[in-house]
């Protein structure tokens, strides 16, 4: 072999070395490659597929608002003028399974409770329900002088009118005025915004009130469905002892007529803050589907009257997901 051929065998080798690395290179760029669309492509999946199952989810809540809807609207048929706790429409629903998901749901009665907005109707403050309010206070602990002061200034937070900064206590460690809402609530969380309700007061009110419309006229309170705490808030001289007991007999035998409660409690019903008829209701769903689970609460009005008409058929006032 010639000294040229046995020189140049290094070279060959080299470049042979150089063309095996390139190979392996472009091998792991192309597996890296592969890899990354792979794994784009999963998540893309993943991605879609859980936006499908929670669109499916929301669908299903949906359809036990609908429900809700459905049996409200049937039972004032059915029932008319008289709603109480034992009734269709106050039993929950327990988690039912439904093809590939489950749902469930549950309608309360929010007639029974005191109307924070009932305080300023129109917003003009009431002051016999800004007095029922500060019983109310009083019935879950507040002590008398600072429930009635309590009340008033709820009151004054409410009416359109009142907007003179000094009629609200105001904080001594901040340069910010305390300024009133001046218009009706929409959740009894804002509660927490008006001076003197601090967190523990608005949670022990929680099952005694409710932030609906009052306008153009007060919502009424059904004593059917009314807490021991708010009939002996808003009856005049009725004792929390009593309506304790006037709550226990109602829950077995509820009262069919106007007469019936005027008999049973020896008072006349006021029909301008009172009826036997639920008017309120919120209405919480819960579905879940695939791997996605959505929660969803409506408030709705049933039998209100609207342009002189009074509509059976349940209205959505607001409606959220939660």
């Amino acid at each position: 072999m010639s000294a040229r051929s046995r020189d140049s065998s290094p070279c060959i080798e080299r470049q042979r070395g150089v063309a095996v690395i390139m190979a392996m290179l472009t091998v792991a760029l192309v597996a890296a490659l592969a890899a990354s669309v792979v794994a784009a492509f999963g998540f893309a999946v993943e991605s879609l597929s859980g936006r499908h199952d929670l669109a499916q989810a929301r669908w299903l809540a949906r359809g036990a608002i609908d429900w809700a809807r459905n049996v409200l609207a049937d039972d004032s048929r059915r029932t008319g003028d008289i709603d109480h706790l034992g009734e269709t429409w106050a039993v929950k629903v327990p988690p039912t399974p439904v093809d590939e998901g489950e749902v469930s749901g549950e309608i309360e009665d929010l007639s029974g409770r005191f109307n924070l907005n009932n305080l300023a109707p129109n917003g003009v403050v009431d002051k016999d329900a800004v007095k029922q309010f500060g019983r109310l206070l009083e019935a879950v602990g507040v002590s008398g002088a600072q429930a009635a002061s309590m009340a008033t200034i709820l009151g004054g937070w409410i009416d359109a009118a009142q907007e003179d900064p000094s009629f609200y206590p105001q904080p001594t460690d901040s340069a910010t005025t305390v300024k009133p809402l001046n218009a009706p609530f929409v959740s009894v969380d804002e509660l927490a915004n008006v001076p003197g309700f601090d967190a523990a007061t608005v949670e022990r009110l929680r099952p005694f009130v409710t932030a609906v419309p009052a306008s153009p006229a007060r919502s009424l309170i059904n004593v059917n469905t009314a807490p021991a705490e708010v009939l002996a808030a808003t009856l005049e001289n009725y004792s929390l002892d009593r309506a304790r007991n006037l709550v226990s007999g109602r829950n077995t035998a509820w009262f069919t007529q106007k007469s019936d409660f005027e008999r049973r409690t020896g008072l006349t019903l006021d029909e301008s803050r009172f009826s036997l008829k639920s008017y309120y209701f919120l209405v919480s769903g819960r579905a879940h589907f695939g791997t996605a689970t959505t929660r969803m609460q409506v408030l709705l009005a049933r039998g209100v009257i609207a342009n002189s008409v009074r509509k059976n058929w349940p209205e959505i006032i607001w409606q959220k997901i939660l």
